[in-house]
């Protein structure tokens, strides 16, 4: 998601147990317990575009669930979102917007907006983001609400330090995830699994507690992501991205911000991918293979310490040999390409409608991000394989209120969520998957991932203005807003 401030999800019983190998959990698997309450460690989030490094939003893993405070009142950031710099301030013309009436609550009708030229949506290239820390019921009820947005992938980001706290020791979650990845593809869904934060004891011992990281070793990562491809099955998971925004120091604590440093572990990942598909081929799926995508990056610039321009940062991972690691077509360059309240098809850098800052950067740009990425692609000779936008997606807060029944309010360090309205936020995202599904982006642009469906459901999220409740297509209620219904109805083809 966007960001501007540093930000960073599982379910119950298989439909039926006995039909489906289920390695290290037994099909009398205990439901989790439902997220945690307030002041109970929870998860980190970690999502989103990012151009101020100290107030990027997280990625998809919240941190400790916040309380209720008062408007204004700062709070912890969360690991996900569009990134811009760490003092970031609107153009001097910029004049900070009232806060929007947001009405009374109520359950919005379903919009009424233009079926785009009447084109229909391929539902393989399109997926949505569910946060995952939920009961078994509450996962299900999610998976409902994917296969009800017709949409054909769902991704999941795993916090690594949640599933392997211990070396070689697997927590309840990992089981539950085992278990849900299981769930979705036999639900009908394609899987994305994004998998971030290591463990502090895999950890440079000198930033352990702080922030998160990679191990030192790019081994653990390699032997974590085998363990968990075996145990779910290759069958069952459809892509995995290796990391979250490793651009940032938020996720990259402990090592040099640069491609390069990465690449060691891409390598490794990727290598251990490929083995354990090999060990368990399956018989109904003799042609399925798992796509392996590089880290999303948060779109932003260079602030040394902080972040790394994102553009910058793919070419030196292109010099240290992605291109030629695989010639078999199983590599994905991932991106996250947020628009803050820029409309998809816009170029920069022209404000137009009620946007007042937040447009004088090409990384504030859906399209920029989609245009340059491409370019350093083609530069490189790695022209046959594909952009997989792990997350995108457009915020308002337009119609959020709080536990208390009043209007949620914008954080004021991201004022852009209150420049569009929830109509808009719901044409824009219907918009951006019909570009990206017509020439020529259809020929480089693999499934695009939409941030978020339900990360306004988490306790205190919407109360603490938190930026990636703006992007929810679900409310603090579970009640879809407008985009969910526009996207619902979009005329798709299977």
């Amino acid at each position: 998601m966007p960001i501007n401030t540093p930000l960073i999800g599982q379910l119950g019983a298989v439909d039926n147990p006995s039909a489906m190998p289920i390695a290290r959990v037994q099909p009398t698997h205990t439901p989790l317990k439902p997220i945690a309450r307030l002041g109970t460690p929870a998860f980190t989030v970690t999502f989103g575009a990012v151009i101020d490094s100290t107030t990027a939003p997280p990625s998809d893993t919240p941190e400790p669930v916040l309380p209720t405070v008062a408007p204004g009142t700062p709070t912890a950031t969360l690991p996900f979102g569009p990134v811009v710099d760490p003092n970031y301030t609107p153009p001097p013309t910029y004049t900070p917007l009232p806060s929007p009436t947001f009405g009374s609550g109520t359950l919005p009708a379903p919009p009424t907006l233009p079926q785009a030229e009447g084109t229909l949506l391929r539902a393989d290239l399109m997926g949505v983001q569910i946060h995952t820390f939920l009961d078994d019921n509450g996962f299900s009820a999610m998976l409902d609400r994917a296969a009800e947005l017709g949409v054909g992938w769902v991704k999941f980001q795993l916090s690594w330090k949640l599933y392997e706290p211990a070396p070689g020791q697997f927590s309840d979650f990992y089981h539950g995830m085992v278990l849900n990845i299981q769930r979705a593809s036999t639900r009908g869904f394609k899987t994305l699994v994004s998998i971030a934060k290591a463990p502090d004891w895999a950890r440079p011992i000198a930033v352990r507690g702080l922030e998160d990281g990679p191990p030192a070793d790019p081994q653990h990562l390699a032997d974590f992501i085998a363990a968990f491809v075996r145990d779910v099955k290759p069958e069952f998971i459809d892509a995995i991205e290796i990391w979250n925004e490793p651009n940032l120091i938020r996720e990259w604590r402990g090592n040099p911000i640069s491609g390069a440093d990465y690449m060691r572990y891409f390598r490794a990942a990727y290598e251990a991918i490929l083995r354990e598909q090999r060990a368990q081929p399956s018989a109904l799926k003799p042609t399925h293979r798992i796509m392996v995508i590089t880290a999303g990056l948060a779109p932003t610039v260079t602030f040394p310490g902080q972040s790394m321009n994102d553009r910058e940062w793919l070419q030196e991972l292109y010099n240290s040999g992605l291109a030629t690691l695989s010639a078999d077509g199983d590599i994905g360059v991932g991106v996250h390409s947020f628009g803050w309240a820029n409309a998809p098809e816009a170029r920069c850098c022209q404000a137009t409608g009620n946007v007042t800052g937040w447009y004088e950067h090409p990384s504030f740009y859906f399209r920029e991000t989609l245009d340059a990425y491409r370019q350093i692609m083609l530069r490189n000779g790695h022209g046959a394989a594909k952009l997989w936008v792990t997350e995108f997606g457009w915020a308002t807060y337009d119609g959020l209120m709080r536990s208390d029944g009043t209007p949620a309010e914008i954080d004021p360090n991201y004022a852009w969520q209150g420049f569009l309205n929830q109509e808009q936020q719901a044409a824009y995202i219907l918009r951006a998957f019909r570009l990206a599904q017509s020439a020529p982006y259809s020929e480089f642009v693999a499934p695009m991932i939409l941030w978020n469906l339900n990360f306004a459901m988490i306790e205190g999220l919407v109360d603490n203005s938190r930026e990636e409740a703006g992007f929810s297509l679900l409310d603090a209620e579970g009640r879809p807003r407008r985009a969910f219904y526009a996207l619902r109805d979009a005329p798709k083809v299977r």
